[in-house]
């Protein structure tokens, strides 16, 4: 049980309620500028023709048609915008090619090398091994392994069995 909240004379509550309201920030240029700010929410959506209410999704009357190319311009949009690149560190990449060289998809015994320092747990090393598969580094390591002029001990000085 929590104390009973009292109302609070210093706070002007009609000034909060018109921030509340006040005017929507909309960071979408395709979508603010079809926006009328007289209309609700609701209803600018419907006649932009996108969907206000997800569950409703199925059961759209053929009267909303309004702006039906703004979705479709949005959906053009999406296609078209640039897929964030994977970060991989040169660090966890030669350290990925030291785990596949070593141990290959043996994830419990790279998690007992005594080279992985940040105490990875398998399923950890799994997944940065993994992530290190989708990189450039990990298509160059490959290359150069088929072409025979991959060399571990040049890189790490250890003996290979």
């Amino acid at each position: 049980m929590g104390k009973k909240k009292s109302f609070s004379y210093s706070r002007n509550l009609k000034k909060r309620r018109q921030k509340e309201k006040g005017r929507l920030k909309i960071r979408n240029p395709i979508i603010g500028s079809y926006w009328r700010r007289g209309q609700s929410m609701k209803s600018n959506f419907t006649r932009m023709g996108i969907a206000y209410d997800p569950n409703e999704v199925l059961k759209i009357s053929s009267r909303a048609v309004g702006f039906v190319f703004v979705a479709l311009s949005l959906e053009e949009a999406s296609k078209h915008s640039k897929k964030k690149p994977t970060y991989f560190s040169d660090d966890d990449g030669l350290f990925c090619i030291y785990n596949l060289e070593v141990h290959g998809n043996n994830f419990v015994e790279m998690a007992k090398d005594q080279r992985n320092v940040y105490q990875h747990t398998p399923k950890q090393l799994e997944k940065l091994i993994n992530k290190f598969k989708n990189t450039a580094g990990y298509a160059q390591y490959l290359e150069r392994k088929q072409s025979g002029t991959f060399d571990i001990t040049a890189i790490f000085d250890i003996p290979v069995a």
